[in-house]
């Protein structure tokens, strides 16, 4: 039997052990008892994963005496959603049978590849299951509470998690009915399926930091097809940073996490004219909160690599550097677990949800005429008028550097850094060797004008960590005078040598083309 799968998943902490089904049944508002059952279910496949590989999952679930088989293949993307077809079918044999499914064309793929010849059981999961049906407009929805674990020969994951699947009706009342949950729950929004921890179990693998993936615009896409495009890829990068925070407090994940924010950032600053009154405060609000989260994290991390460490190898023989450079360690380690718990506040919960809810009703779109009209334009039209009003902002601003004050060249930074990241969400329009050269010299700007905005964060850093080692050591305050001094004079040096070959850098720039245009 082949159904179509649509559920949102929601992660609880301690595999639920904090949550009773009678609870959850009062939240949700069922009418009627909980169904519940244990289930066990083994997952199977090829020795070189050739299943995980292709997106699929391939289970034998037992229900008392009777054994369902299932093969999950990826359904179309939905935001924010798990979408997958299901090939259901009931077998006697203790190994999936390749007679149960009933699509021929899988079939004779799996036939080809000799897949079923060669595969065998990975991992099980054993929980019990409490599962209710209920109505919420038009639309039913069947909530189900797993508690139990994932085992992997001598290893185990707990699960504690609820799943919200979608019977008939309005896709986005799975996520009104998520927001309401998380806001009486210590639930986050899950991303990974039992199946997709279970192989990471087996593998013993540990999440990794992950960059944005580039994008590809259609040439026939319109502006608000690339809106949604950047902001479903902004997203992708954000929650695929969450598992490496969580195990590790990565430094290199917060940065990758942050840098997700500050495109997205970018990108609704650049596409603001499309985007409902309502849905840009939202979003503008929840994403500047949760950059604050990580930004201390980050700062922390930079004048740490950046200053005090090259300036203990320099200066060894001064010991208040290395007792202060152990005050930024403590002090990052702090900082890097604050952004840490940002996770698991439900604002950051219902934030998720409420943007995928705006991308799937389209809801972020504006009312007003003007802008509805812009929607429809070509990219490539509203790309050329976008770029070319940043770049003459940037330039406008440039064109002074010589004589302009910390707070204008910090401005023309975040110009520099605002075109880079909307000529990098466009650049798949354009011929790709100008706009690479472009963006490499504009790369350059930032890199120059990096060091007077490190400098002018860690000042504000310095104050506190200076002040809590004069309190540990009990300094005097010559000494937390004289330790002030020697980092800001630091700092003033390499000001000075990155903003010596800033004039050259940037006539290098001016003189690129605009890769905009005559294309």
């Amino acid at each position: 039997m082949k159904n179509r799968e649509l559920e949102l998943k929601l992660s609880l902490p301690d595999g639920g052990d904090g949550l009773r089904p009678t609870a959850l049944r009062r939240l949700i508002g069922a009418a009627k008892a909980a169904q519940s059952q244990e289930l066990e279910t083994t997952y199977f496949d090829t020795p070189d994963g050739w299943l995980k590989r292709h997106g699929m999952a391939l289970r034998i679930r037992r229900i008392g005496k009777r054994r369902i088989q299932t093969l999950k293949v990826p359904g179309d993307t939905v935001d924010g959603l798990q979408s997958y077809i299901e090939f259901d079918a009931e077998i006697k044999a203790a190994r999936p049978q390749i007679e149960a499914i009933a699509d021929q064309k899988l079939r004779r793929r799996f036939e080809k590849e000799r897949i079923f010849d060669n595969i065998r059981p990975l991992f099980t999961t054993r929980f019990e299951r409490s599962a209710w049906l209920i109505k919420r407009g038009d639309s039913e929805i069947e909530v189900a509470f797993d508690r139990g674990s994932i085992n992997a020969r001598a290893a185990r994951v707990p699960i504690g998690e609820i799943e919200l699947e979608l019977k008939a009706g309005d896709p986005a009342e799975l996520f009104t009915c998520a927001e309401r949950l998380v806001e009486d729950l210590p639930a986050r929004l899950g991303l990974s399926t039992k199946a997709a921890r279970g192989y990471a179990l087996v593998a013993g693998t540990q999440a990794v930091p992950v960059r944005g993936a580039p994008m590809a615009l259609p040439h026939k896409a319109t502006a608000a097809d690339a809106f949604a495009a950047l902001a479903r890829n902004c997203l992708e990068q954000l929650r695929a940073n969450e598992a490496a925070i969580d195990q590790s407090e990565d430094d290199e994940a917060i940065h990758q996490f942050r840098v997700a924010i500050r495109r997205f950032r970018a990108g609704i600053g650049a596409f603001r004219e499309l985007i409902d009154d309502g849905a840009h405060a939202t979003m503008s609000i929840d994403l500047r909160w949760l950059q604050r989260q990580f930004g201390p994290a980050r700062d922390l991390d930079v004048l740490i690599a950046d200053t005090l460490v090259p300036m203990q190898q320099r200066l060894r023989g001064h010991g208040l550097i290395g007792a202060l450079l152990e005050t930024a360690e403590a002090a990052r380690a702090e900082a890097r677990h604050q952004a840490h718990l940002a996770l698991e506040n439900p604002r950051y919960a219902v934030m998720l949800l409420q943007i995928y809810r705006q991308l799937l009703t389209g809801g972020w779109r504006t009312q007003n005429a003007e802008g509805a009209s812009g929607l429809d334009i070509p990219v490539r039209d509203f790309a050329d008028a976008w770029l070319g009003r940043a770049h003459k902002r940037l330039v406008r601003l440039g064109a002074a550097h010589a004589t302009l004050s910390e707070v204008d060249l910090h401005r023309l930074r975040l110009l520099g850094k605002k075109m880079r990241y909307g000529a990098q969400v466009f650049a798949s329009l354009y011929r790709s060797k100008r706009t690479e050269k472009y963006l490499l010299h504009l790369g350059a700007i930032q890199d120059h004008l990096g060091s007077l905005n490190d400098a002018v964060v860690g000042r504000h850093l310095l104050v506190d960590l200076i002040g809590k080692l004069g309190q540990q050591r009990a300094l005097s305050l010559q000494e937390t005078g004289q330790l002030e001094g020697i980092v800001l004079g630091w700092h003033s040096h390499r000001i000075a040598q990155d903003l010596g070959g800033f004039q050259e850098t940037w006539e290098t720039f001016r003189a690129q083309k605009k890769f905009w245009r005559g294309d």
